[in-house]
């Protein structure tokens, strides 16, 4: 995993921004993401911008997980159960 810190001692919303930057830089890409239980997940991130209905008109969230898709099984992953983020 290169150009990405493991950002598990980042503290609440400054480690779920980190998670969440990384995500956005990494959309479309090849990932390896570790969990904080231990467990790796390799495959195809997928991480866009919801639609909000009722207000603001018009407006879009991140969501508060990920999707790594590996080989044809999609997994769908919490933000904060992420303990690092990278390529490959």
């Amino acid at each position: 995993m290169t150009g990405y810190p493991t950002t598990h001692t980042l503290m609440g919303d400054e480690y779920l921004s980190a998670i969440r930057e990384q995500a956005i830089a990494l959309n479309g890409t090849s990932v390896s993401v570790n969990l904080i239980g231990g467990q790796t997940l390799a495959g195809t991130l997928t991480y866009v911008t919801e639609t909000l209905s009722g207000w603001p008109a018009g407006g879009n969230q991140w969501p508060n997980a990920l999707t790594v898709t590996v080989s044809t099984k999609v997994h769908k992953v919490r933000l904060d159960h992420v303990s690092s983020l990278g390529q490959g």
